[in-house]
């Protein structure tokens, strides 16, 4: 009792999520069973400029085990 996904569920919608955001060129950050950010990183000279995060994003999945995403906050320096 008190487990947040018993089931599974959740974490499973997370793990097929995040196989589809890694194969359209994501990585991962961080992750939990029921969380994670990604970040779309840039291609080029343009990943050695400083500046906001480009594509950075938390991704949450619900009890229904449906995944979205929301812009994340930028890194801390």
């Amino acid at each position: 009792m008190g487990e947040i996904d018993p089931q599974g569920t959740r974490k499973g919608g997370l793990d097929a999520f995040l196989d589809q955001k890694v194969d359209e060129g994501y990585t991962i950050e961080t992750r939990t069973d029921t969380h994670a950010i990604i970040a779309r990183r840039p291609r080029g000279l343009k990943r050695f400029t400083s500046g906001a995060d480009p594509g950075r994003y938390v991704v949450e999945v619900d009890e229904h085990g449906v995944a979205t995403m929301r812009p994340a906050e930028p890194r801390r320096a």
